[in-house]
């Protein structure tokens, strides 16, 4: 059996997602019933910050309609979400501006509830608003467990 491609970790009431390369269907069902967990014992909406790899393959379109249809289910469990799209490269960006643009376009969701960042830290000042605690110590934290770089 396959190792799974995501690392999940809740911290401080941030629901923390790594992907290293595009997910099964089942792993999608399988991060899902985590984030519906973790929303049960913090009984509140979390922020969610989901983030793609620098090598992580770009998800084929069946895979992109799983991905979407988890975000819109699990939209209630979550106060904002932070998109982070790692890498440098010149694929990496479009990839950020391509789903900032979707995001605008579709109308699926606000500026104030969805954001994407070139990495975690991008998050930090967010979750320290919304929290009320040191975002980039959550951040760093989620560093040393290796759900983000």
């Amino acid at each position: 059996m396959a190792l799974p491609v995501y690392k999940t970790d809740v911290i401080d009431k941030v629901f923390f997602l790594r992907w290293d390369a595009p997910p099964t269907p089942e792993e999608i069902q399988t991060v899902f019933q985590k984030m519906q967990n973790a929303y049960q014992q913090s009984q509140q909406p979390m922020i969610l910050v989901t983030s793609a790899g620098a090598k992580a393959a770009v998800p084929n379109s069946e895979q992109r309609r799983h991905l979407s249809n988890m975000l819109s289910d699990a939209r209630s469990m979550f106060s904002e979400i932070h998109v982070v799209i790692e890498g440098n490269e010149l694929q990496h960006n479009l990839q950020r501006v391509i789903v900032s643009g979707m995001l605008i376009v579709t109308r699926t969701y606000d500026d104030q509830f969805i954001r994407v960042h070139k990495n975690a830290d991008g998050a930090a000042g967010f979750i320290a608003r919304r929290l009320g605690v040191d975002g980039n110590q959550v951040v760093n934290e989620a560093r040393s467990r290796g759900v983000v770089l």
